[in-house]
């Protein structure tokens, strides 16, 4: 399993991380706008070309704040991977960023969200047929 980080020329980094075998995770971090999320997008579907990824979270934590072009892009983001036969789960879904999508009437239906990252992870396997056993 390994890291590669996707950067752009502004030094805006974006980990993705295989997890496991067909899983992907992305993690965005920061202030995101119109032309990152592009980026991301471009990076993402690369990656999940390159190893046949079937689901990927993407991790919104640590975004500081979503607009309603942002709030499109995301949503494009996962309609894409979904065009590429990976599904992208939405985590780390904060209060704030909740009230904002909602607030700008963004449907986000059809996309599979999770407030944790520890959800997600729980459904990802599920999705993939895995099962986590506790020792």
């Amino acid at each position: 399993m390994g890291v590669h980080e996707i950067e752009t020329e502004d030094e805006f980094k974006v980990p993705i991380n295989l997890l496991w075998d067909k899983l992907l995770m992305l993690s965005i971090v920061g202030i995101l706008d119109s032309g990152k999320t592009q980026i991301v997008m471009e990076k993402m579907l690369r990656k999940i070309k390159e190893i046949h990824a079937k689901v990927i979270i993407m991790d919104i934590m640590g975004v500081l704040a979503v607009d309603s072009a942002v709030a499109n892009h995301i949503i494009k983001i996962t309609k894409a991977t979904r065009l590429m036969g990976c599904e992208c789960i939405l985590s780390g879904i904060s209060p704030e960023i909740s009230q904002t999508i909602v607030n700008l009437g963004i449907e986000l239906e059809g996309i599979t969200t999770t407030s944790t990252l520890k959800d997600a992870l729980e459904l990802s396997f599920q999705k993939l047929g895995l099962e986590l056993k506790m020792l």
